[in-house]
């Protein structure tokens, strides 16, 4: 059916019934009245009675909100409230709209407002992602990512690992800061190096490790705290060869013997938890664009509506 046939013959049909307890208080509702075709066919405006339109409200008509501008006429696309100075998207129907991806990729909430937070969020996460595509390598493995809360705040982060080679090396794990509106890269691996890096999680202990082993067998462990991007070294396991050859143990930079290294690498082992059990997507512009301009859950929402 034609859109604006359509549209006419709702408006002409149903009167607006303005239902101030729906909506926020802060939007100024139209009193009772009716909507008007104009001469050009396009434009609509809603009419209190013969040439006295209603102008900067908000209408609600049939449990959908309309906004009229200072000439009276019918909104669609980007509205700006001049009271509370947000942002809100109205569809071709002139209706506000809400969680939903506009035609221009932005995300309008529950309460209709642009999140703008998350939509910074979404293009600095495919910017960092996309620096790992490689179109002239389509027949070569891709490495992997995921998206997952490593500190705990709620936000999802970064985490790209090494498929061809190694798929448990970590390549990048890079924080969301949310106060900064950043991505701050926690690890960075170099794929020509010699040492290895690792990133696991303990369950138990919602904690996110990195390991880093050594060309010679040594490793440093490290836990990410709790709402931050930096790393804390929590062992530090060394080994060095003394002027005969011989094999020196350290532990945090003490000295140790063999077993005494061997069960604390063991301990640590362990404390580190398992690789993440998500899924790894291949980096490739179809595989970031799912991921990150998907719809926010409802514990990320509380975050983005700050």
């Amino acid at each position: 059916m034609n859109m604006e046939k359509g549209k006419r013959a709702i408006f002409r049909m149903l009167p607006a019934v303005a239902a101030f307890s729906l909506l926020s208080p802060l939007h100024s509702l139209a009193a009772k009245g009716t909507w008007e075709l104009q001469e050009d066919g396009k434009q609509w405006k809603y009419m209190y009675s013969p040439g006295e339109p209603a102008v900067d409200q908000w209408i609600e008509d049939q449990g959908k909100e309309y906004y009229v501008d200072s000439n009276g006429y019918m909104r669609t696309g980007w509205v700006t409230d001049r009271k509370d100075k947000q942002r809100y998207y109205m569809g071709e129907d002139g209706a506000k709209c809400f969680n939903l991806f506009t035609p221009d990729n932005h995300y309008v909430g529950p309460e209709g407002v642009i999140l703008e937070e998350f939509d910074t969020y979404r293009r600095k996460v495919s910017k960092q992602l996309n620096a790992f595509v490689d179109k002239k390598a389509a027949d070569m493995e891709q490495p992997g990512f995921l998206l997952a809360d490593l500190n705990g705040d709620g936000y999802r982060d970064i985490a790209v690992f090494d498929n061809a080679i190694l798929p448990e090396r970590v390549l990048l794990a890079a924080v969301w800061m949310p106060e900064d509106e950043e991505l701050a890269v926690s690890s960075k691996s170099d794929p020509d190096a010699a040492e290895l890096s690792f990133l696991t999680y303990n369950a138990e202990q919602q904690l996110t490790y990195l390991t880093i082993v050594e060309n010679n067998g040594g490793r440093n462990y490290f836990s990410l705290k709790e709402g931050s991007c930096d790393f804390e070294n929590i062992w530090s396991l060394e080994l060095e060869q003394d002027d005969w050859g011989e094999t020196v143990y350290y532990v945090n930079g003490d000295e140790a013997d063999a077993e005494e290294w061997e069960d604390v690498a063991e301990m640590a082992q362990t404390q580190a938890g398992a690789p993440f059990s998500e899924y790894l997507l291949p980096v490739n512009e179809e595989n970031i664009k799912r991921k990150v301009d998907c719809s926010p859950s409802e514990n990320e929402l509380a975050l983005w509506q700050r």
